[in-house]
């Protein structure tokens, strides 16, 4: 009898022990197919964000190749059961912040939804989240479920900057950070040292401050931010606007490292140089190169126009004589208002007439000859319907006794001699086209010729009485219906040599307050009865104008960007008739897009196409005209209010607009005037910075040194953007 019981209390322990077999063999399995969904995910989340950081091409590129990697790892070789999934939409605050989800299955039982979203300034996020349906083995035989679910999540960001301060002192000294302002101090983004900061109540702080034990960050007044480039702080009125947020204090916070950043193109840039060896005129043409001790004093006004590359200021770099100006920034002469753009209307004050200088370009037109430099010859009218446009001396429905509008853009071409960044459009001569934004428009006096005049016997000739500093060509755009106010009148007829300059060449001599004609025109612009530029086919200019390549012109291609207003940033509105007027913002530069600023900061060579409107100069590698101050060991700087430099870096080095090795340990001055600004971020992490100056802020991007004391006088300020600074990390693993 006992031993039947004990047949009986095996055979349920049998039972029992095959449940717990079957419990560890699934349970097993699942950690194995968790294991490898969350390796998966892993691997092609930071794959996303990679492919991302190269291409921008989300549909193209990014998820293809990323699903691609998920399935590798995974073993799934038969692809997905039937099409993907694929929703957009808007999210974030303001809704504007665009989110892509895509939904892949397979017939083995898995499912991955990849949401991405572009964060803007706070990078792209990525985030695959797997699931399986696994079969149980055993499980089931004791009456569970057939399968189970298991899953993965990964989460990858590619340019984020949100660790990326405005100010960074990496000494841990007290007082590293020291920021007073005897009227008003602004800074857009986060401040940031390693040690203490030393704050007071005039700072206007739209970001975080972050410090070591003891920092008085709770003094400042917090202002609103966001993350939109170009962004104005401005006080809660008591709270933020909807989307904007106020910042804090970060105290204690650990320490930033050094970024270690590179300059290594100066090696490309060894040619000993002079500052008075190219003389213009009425400016200075400066060549990349080594200069030593460089001291703008006091005198007659100058004007110094730098073409792209290193400046390696081997004995220091002085600034400080009144009537100083030193830009690589390119300007059309008699710049128009950007208010009241496709007019007379004159910017006031002219970019190259800043600080006294008076090394503006300027430009009128009048009635030429036969055979002269613009030929309106006689035409026909479009189609009945249309108004006639002709200069037939018959009829003129517009009403403006055929007159036409005369528009000029400042055109050069510059080179980037470092063969180590690749790829490199503007290396090889003539190197990379700019084109400035146009100029106010000039009406042309009255050509009234009688209705059977031959096409040779009416001409506008255009006459530059001063060149823009950089121009070495000049393009011109002509609107049949005057200076009417409309920018897309205009269309483009051809470009000419800068008077003094052949084929880009500078030859002399240089206008100077005289009537100059314009220069031959461009080998590729065919005549027409002798003339330079001609009314295509005997009709108007195309009306509206086309919108072209940005790169490229041919006729009735429209004008590029106007300018936009002057910068308000610490103080708004801007004080009149002080402040320059801006450079219209980066664009993608085919059509539809219109280019944007195809000459200065926010020009990049080339915008990808297809590229994203969002950051359309990501994946580009050269800012054609950028330049980058080097300082080597021993050599400072003194920028003082009463000179005037204002210049930007770009994409070729990584946008640090002024560079010194960690072992140069000078004590720095920036006096920053209404005419002084440098675009990019200052890098000099063994150096000591005092920053003063007013009327706009002076650093446009970043500020990485030893120690910073900043005062303010006026309205100083240091305005992080993040098209201005170095590229962000790469692609990392946030969840």
């Amino acid at each position: 009898m006992q031993e039947g019981q004990a047949i009986v209390l095996i055979a349920l322990l049998i039972l029992v022990l095959f449940g717990m077999l079957g419990l560890a063999i699934d349970s097993g399995r699942g950690y194995v197919d968790r294991r490898d969904q969350q390796t998966a995910v892993d691997a092609a989340a930071l794959a996303a964000g990679d492919w991302w950081e190269n291409y921008q091409d989300l549909n193209g590129v990014v998820i293809p190749n990323s699903v691609a990697l998920y399935e590798s790892d995974l073993r799934l070789y038969n692809g997905p059961a039937g099409a993907p999934t694929h929703t957009s939409r808007l999210v974030g605050p303001q809704n504007n912040l665009p989110e892509d989800t895509y939904t892949y299955t397979w017939n083995a039982g898995y499912t991955l939804v990849i949401v991405a979203t572009d964060t803007q300034f706070n990078g792209y996020q990525f985030k695959f989240t797997t699931n399986h349906q696994l079969p149980l083995a055993f499980i089931q035989i004791f009456g569970g479920s057939r399968t189970v679910g298991i899953g993965a999540t990964a989460t990858s960001i590619v340019g984020n900057q949100r660790q990326t301060p405005a100010l960074l002192t990496l000494s841990t000294e007290t007082c590293a950070t020291n920021l007073s302002g005897s009227a008003q101090l602004t800074v857009l983004g986060d401040v940031y040292t390693n040690g203490t900061a030393c704050l007071d109540n005039n700072l206007h702080e739209a970001g975080n401050c972050y410090g070591a034990a003891g920092s008085n960050c709770n003094v400042a007044q917090y202002y609103c931010y966001n993350s939109d480039p170009g962004f104005v702080p401005y006080p809660p009125t008591p709270t933020c606007n909807l989307g904007d947020i106020t910042g804090q204090a970060v105290v204690p916070a650990p320490t930033l490292p050094d970024p270690g950043y590179l300059a290594p193109s100066v090696g490309y840039y060894t040619t000993a140089q002079g500052y008075s060896q190219s003389n213009r005129g009425t400016w200075t043409e400066m060549y990349p190169g080594q200069y030593g001790n460089f001291h703008l004093s006091g005198g007659s006004a100058s004007c110094a126009f730098l073409n792209g590359g290193v400046y390696n200021w081997t004995n220091g770099y002085t600034s400080d004589a009144n009537g100083s100006l030193l830009s690589n920034e390119l300007k059309a002469p008699d710049e128009e208002l950007s208010s009241a753009p496709a007019t007379a209307s004159m910017a006031n004050p002219q970019f190259w007439d800043q600080n006294g200088t008076g090394c503006a370009g300027h430009f009128n037109v009048a009635n030429g000859p036969a055979q002269t430099i613009l030929l309106l010859p006689t035409c026909t009218k479009l189609s009945p319907q249309t108004p006639s446009p002709c200069h037939s001396g018959v009829t003129d429905t517009l009403l403006r006794n055929n007159r036409w509008g005369v528009e000029l853009t400042s055109v050069r071409y510059d080179r980037f001699l470092d063969s180590s960044i690749t790829p490199n459009p503007c290396y090889n001569s003539p190197g990379c086209r700019r084109e400035s934004a146009p100029s106010s428009c000039k009406l042309t006096p009255n050509t009234v010729v009688g209705a059977n005049a031959s096409p040779s016997n009416i001409g506008i000739t255009v006459n530059i009485t001063q060149n823009a500093p950089g121009a070495q060509y000049y393009n011109v755009y002509l609107n049949p219906y005057g200076c009417d106010g409309n920018p897309n009148h205009f269309g483009w007829v051809g470009r000419y040599d800068a008077p003094g300059f052949s084929g880009g060449t500078p030859i002399g001599p240089f206008p100077n307050g005289a009537n100059w004609a314009l220069g031959a025109a461009a080998p590729a612009i065919p005549p027409a009865a002798g003339a330079s530029i001609y009314d295509v086919a005997d009709t108007m200019i195309y009306n509206p104008a086309t919108q072209c390549y940005a790169q490229a012109r041919s006729i009735g291609c429209a004008a590029p960007d106007d300018e936009t207003d002057p910068q308000c940033f610490s103080n708004c509105p801007p004080p009149n008739n002080l402040l320059s007027q801006e450079n219209a913002p980066m664009s993608l530069q085919y059509p539809p897009y219109t280019g944007g600023d195809v000459a200065n900061e926010n020009y990049c060579q080339v915008s990808p196409n297809p590229g994203n409107p969002i950051a359309p100069c990501e994946n580009t590698t050269v800012t054609p005209g950028a330049v980058q101050f080097y300082f080597p060991n021993g050599s400072c700087m003194d920028q003082n209010s009463q000179g005037a430099t204002y210049v930007f870096a770009g994409e070729q080095y990584n946008w640090i607009v002024i560079y010194a090795p960690a072992s140069n340990t000078c004590d720095n001055t920036l006096n920053g005037g209404a005419s002084t600004q440098y675009i990019g971020t200052i890098y000099t992490p063994g150096q000591n910075w005092t920053i003063n100056g007013g009327n706009r802020s002076p650093l446009a991007g970043q500020v990485i040194c030893y120690t910073a004391k900043v005062t303010g006088s006026g309205a100083v300020g240091i305005d992080f953007n993040p098209n201005y600074s170095p590229a962000p990390p790469a692609a990392r693993l946030i969840n």
